[in-house]
């Protein structure tokens, strides 16, 4: 006997049978959560050769093989993805008693529709009754542009030579901060930069940076701040035409179509590399050498517009700015920037300069 089915009810059929993504409603922006996991946060005793975790969603990976490190090492590491869990494997004979290994998988596990990403994954535990329980907290001073969640912080022997592979790294949080835990009783160096080209390793020619040594893990560590520098100081590119030009009508304008500026430079311990720009027509050096006084530069004509505030803090006196240098331990020359202010024709004003105003990333 021949069965007619109506083409509606077909179509209903196979629609039934195909699972999509839901439509409408507001977009998915939070990363998977962790339902269960083996072993747990600090678990003791731990002597298996299996981990893994279930997420109350379907799950993805990226570039997990390449970003999967462990602490002490782990050979033959391999790793599943089936639907919301993570499987890890290792042979547990080469498990050390009394040690406390740790698994990191970075953010490398997303979601499967948003590849919205986990952040620092990691598994820690013992295989004695004791584990590593220091930690070190910090924020991220950020001089420039760009996210913060497109950092990496290592954790290096103090002192080492190779800056190669971190004994303990993380990603901080889109405010700059960041937490390690399970550390053992020791003294880090600290080393954050952007990993330009995702290789996992360092390029200090090519790489923005910045670093704090000799930091210690403690049992509840007290916040540290480490620099971190985007900007490095340039000289703008001037329209030396339109230069010529301002300086002829400085000198012929009536008072009346110019402003009058005095600059109230604070008292410094170095000497102070700084300027005023209106756009790319008129520069105003500002520099002074080191002193305990207040200096007043006395009312100086220029264009109205808006100004810019750029500069550099010269702690060696050499007349140029010198960048961050891990060899040196040199965390950099502090930069001058974020302040603008407004001159109008007919104006005398009395413009404070605020050698900390620096510009910094606000997320």
């Amino acid at each position: 006997m021949i069965r007619i089915i109506h083409i509606p009810a077909l179509i209903a059929i196979v629609s039934c049978a195909v699972q999509s993504k839901p439509e409408g409603g507001p977009k998915d922006e939070l990363p998977p959560k962790i339902i269960a996991q083996q072993p747990s946060p600090g678990a003791l005793n731990y002597g298996n050769g299996l981990a893994w975790i279930t997420f109350d969603e379907y799950i993805k990976g990226n570039s997990v093989k390449g970003n999967i490190t462990s602490s002490p090492p782990l050979d033959n590491l391999e790793f599943e993805i089936r639907g919301k869990k993570l499987i890890l494997n290792w042979n547990p004979e080469q498990l050390l008693e009394e040690t406390t290994y740790r698994i990191s998988l970075g953010n490398q596990i997303g979601d499967l529709n948003e590849n919205n990403r986990v952040q620092n994954l990691e598994f820690i535990w013992s295989t004695g009754s004791s584990i590593d329980s220091m930690q070190i907290n910090g924020h991220i001073n950020k001089i420039g542009g760009g996210s913060f969640e497109d950092l990496s912080i290592w954790l290096l022997p103090k002192r080492s030579d190779s800056i190669n592979i971190p004994l303990f790294s993380t990603s901080p949080s889109k405010d700059g901060y960041f937490s390690l835990k399970y550390l053992p009783v020791d003294t880090f160096d600290l080393l954050v930069f952007e990993d330009l080209n995702f290789d996992k390793i360092w390029n200090d020619e090519l790489e923005n940076f910045g670093f704090l040594k000799e930091v210690s893990s403690q049992v509840d560590s007290q916040l540290i701040e480490v620099n971190f520098f985007v900007e490095k100081f340039v000289m703008p590119e001037l329209d030396s035409l339109a230069i010529d030009s301002v300086h002829l009508f400085l000198d012929s304008a009536d008072d009346n179509k110019l402003g009058f500026v005095s600059y109230i430079l604070p008292p410094s311990t170095s000497n102070v590399k700084i300027f005023a720009v209106n756009g790319n027509i008129e520069l105003i050096d500002l520099s002074i050498n080191a002193t305990s006084d207040t200096t007043y530069s006395g009312y100086q004509k220029c264009l109205p517009g808006t100004y810019e505030i750029f500069g550099f803090i010269d702690n060696n006196n050499n007349g140029k700015w010198d960048g961050p240098s891990w060899e040196l331990n040199f965390q950099g020359e502090q930069l001058i920037s974020g302040q603008t202010f407004e001159i109008r024709a007919n104006w005398e004003l009395d413009q404070p300069i605020d050698y900390y105003n620096s510009s910094k990333d606000e997320e």
